[in-house]
């Protein structure tokens, strides 16, 4: 069973499956690094040069091949939620976990996030704001939610879903 992990832009789904891959036997995978390596060009590249809906179908690929791995960890990108098909996908094989910070947290990692997140460049934070609280709704389609605030480290978050997998686990 896979651990998959959603949740908005700058949440902490890349450390939180860092951690979970080092303290586990789960394979790390992060749906954006599979379209990097297949295109060859960053997000900010793609989103420039075919926009955003081109970058959906390459996503939409890349989770149906990561949710065919056995025992991973897959971090999934921001909006993976907003097609249903993903997450029925994923959920195969997969319990997934949403990283739910309230925006307060978000908007304190905004600067960091803005170079990698082609949706963050250009707004301002009224307008992230919107679309973080246009996505809560797609967010709650999980498995287990898990708060996020900015004193705990990764591998805190990490410890936690792994408890939640065993117990999981244990019902199957």
């Amino acid at each position: 069973m896979n651990i998959v992990l959603t949740g908005f832009m700058a949440s902490g789904k890349t450390e939180v499956s860092k951690a979970i891959a080092e303290l586990s036997d789960y394979t790390l995978i992060d749906t954006d690094d599979m379209i990097i390596k297949k295109t060859d060009m960053s997000i900010n590249e793609i989103f420039a040069s075919h926009g955003e809906q081109y970058f959906r179908q390459l996503e939409k690929k890349a989770v149906r091949e990561a949710s065919d791995i056995e025992n991973a960890v897959i971090a999934t990108g921001g909006g993976v939620v907003l097609d249903k098909e993903n997450i029925s996908v994923l959920r195969k094989n997969g319990i997934i976990f949403n990283l739910a910070p309230e925006f307060y947290v978000i908007a304190e990692r905004i600067d960091a996030a803005r170079k990698t997140r082609p949706l963050m460049q250009n707004e301002s934070i009224a307008d992230i704001e919107k679309r973080f609280n246009e996505r809560l709704p797609f967010y709650d389609d999980c498995d287990h939610k898990i708060k996020v605030v900015n004193d705990r480290t990764p591998r805190s978050y990490a410890m936690e879903i792994l408890k939640i997998m065993d117990i999981e686990n244990k019902k199957s």
